[in-house]
């Protein structure tokens, strides 16, 4: 058995549901699907039971009658980032300003880019419809908030790029002007909204893609974390706790909770970055008219170290925030606290709400600071989608459907923006990344003050 490793506490990987609100409000997995046992073969199996696996999935089985397997390592499928998020289908997908990265790629490759991530939010909506899909999807755009006066210049500015170099959709509301379409806060100075974005139940939306994919035909393994991969006989053998599979070609697709030392090719080449989110108790009429909220579309704010909310069907809000370099169950404890005062701080109103829920998980960045899409250039039996930057909502299912062209010859790596193709280059000093994020966290921690 390969000796796996981790970057954080084990109480990251715990293979058991988060007690997330999504948790809360999500049906049960459909009964049929099992973890793996006995020796088992497909054609191909996708590690990882997320957005990319499950979209993959469903595309490679209805669309090119392939024979295919998703190994999930929680044990529910959509256990990961797709289960946990904050349900924002919204576009971004990097951590490149404009100008880096058109530098980089060139601005064609750049407006390709932004295409896409325009394209993934519409894929998104018709992969709901559909596959109808009940996932409380609400709001018509994403609302990027200033939290000080000086801000609130640079939106409009970044606002106006985007119309112009992109054609993306985007409204400009002063303080007061936002007061009255979203809410009132000690940290609104006015916003933009820009479209195409909506939010949505993120593990309602999982459990949809993959009620969807075993329909057509997809094998779905909760509870089959891969301990082992090896090559035998021009096939990859995949060995979980209880089970063998063997195919002739896989997709890794397990994102920011992907162990290290499966594949030397992944080692070192992602930072798992912990995201936490809270939900309060659901707030009365004259509760929400105190902070003047009116809108139900996800918010982000312009913290370098952002928060990121949305008012949940039943009034509940929900506020998300990066933080915490551990991991462990103290550090958790301290996160919580510190997002229950920073609720009642920037919604003064909302002090004394109780927080009902608790949870975290990974958000995953790279060198590239964008997605990578692609086939091993030394073994092209082997497919990946990662690195998604926070907006996986949008990305990954699209991800998914290309690599299910990829892996069926319709097309390839070369049709993909420039910007996502290839793996990312390895952090330097690999053990030391959670190092560089904590020198981040005091960097961008003292820009926002």
């Amino acid at each position: 058995m390969t000796n796996l490793r981790t970057l954080y506490h084990p109480a990251m990987y715990d293979p058991a549901p988060v007690p997330s609100y999504w948790e809360a409000t999500a049906p049960a997995d459909d009964p049929a699907w099992t973890p793996l046992e006995g020796d088992g073969s497909c054609d191909v199996a996708i590690i990882g039971g997320g957005y990319t696996g499950l979209s993959a999935a469903l595309h490679l089985a209805r669309d090119h009658g392939v024979d295919v397997a998703v190994l999930e390592a929680g044990d529910r499928i959509g256990w990961g980032a797709s289960g946990r998020n904050g349900g924002f289908c919204c576009m971004g997908a990097t951590k490149m300003s404009i100008a880096e990265m058109t530098r980089r790629h060139g601005l064609d490759e750049t407006k390709r880019y932004y295409a896409s991530q325009a394209e993934g939010v519409e894929f998104t909506r018709a992969l709901i419809a559909d596959n109808h899909i009940d996932c409380d999807a609400r709001g018509d755009g994403l609302m990027d908030v200033a939290h000080r006066p000086r801000a609130f210049g640079e939106l409009k500015e970044y606002g106006e790029t985007l119309g112009k170099l992109f054609g993306i959709e985007t409204s400009v509301y002063s303080a007061e002007e936002f007061r009255e379409i979203g809410h009132d806060s000690t940290e609104q100075f006015g916003a933009i909204k820009v479209s195409p974005s909506f939010a949505l139940h993120p593990l309602k939306f999982a459990q949809g893609l993959a009620r969807a994919a075993s329909a057509a035909g997809a094998t779905l393994h909760p509870g089959s974390l891969v301990t082992s991969w090896l090559r035998e006989g021009g096939q990859h053998l995949l060995t979980t706790e209880r089970g063998t599979l063997r195919a002739k070609r896989i997709i890794v697709a397990a994102n920011g909770f992907l162990r290290e030392r499966l594949h030397r090719d992944f080692d070192g080449r992602i930072l798992p970055v912990i995201s936490n989110i809270v939900t309060t108790r659901p707030l009365t009429d004259d509760e929400l008219a105190a902070q003047s909220w009116k809108t139900d579309c996800p918010l982000i704010n312009s913290r370098k170290l952002l928060f990121y909310y949305a008012m949940l069907p039943g009034n509940r809000l929900m506020l998300g925030a990066r933080g915490d370099l551990t991991g462990s169950p103290a550090d958790g404890d301290r996160m919580r606290a510190w997002m229950t005062r920073r609720v009642g701080e920037v919604f003064p109103a909302w002090r004394d709400v109780e927080i009902d829920h608790f949870w975290r998980g990974f958000v995953c960045i790279s060198q590239r600071l964008a997605p990578s899409v692609g086939q091993l250039p030394d073994d092209p039996s082997v497919f990946y989608g990662f690195g998604y930057h926070a907006n996986g909502v949008n990305t990954a299912p699209w991800t998914g459907m290309k690599i299910a062209a990829m892996v069926a010859g319709k097309t390839v790596e070369a049709d993909l923006p420039a910007v996502m193709r290839g793996l990312p280059t390895r952090f330097p000093f690999p053990a030391l990344r959670r190092k560089y994020l904590g020198a981040a966290y005091r960097w961008y921690a003292f820009k926002d003050d």
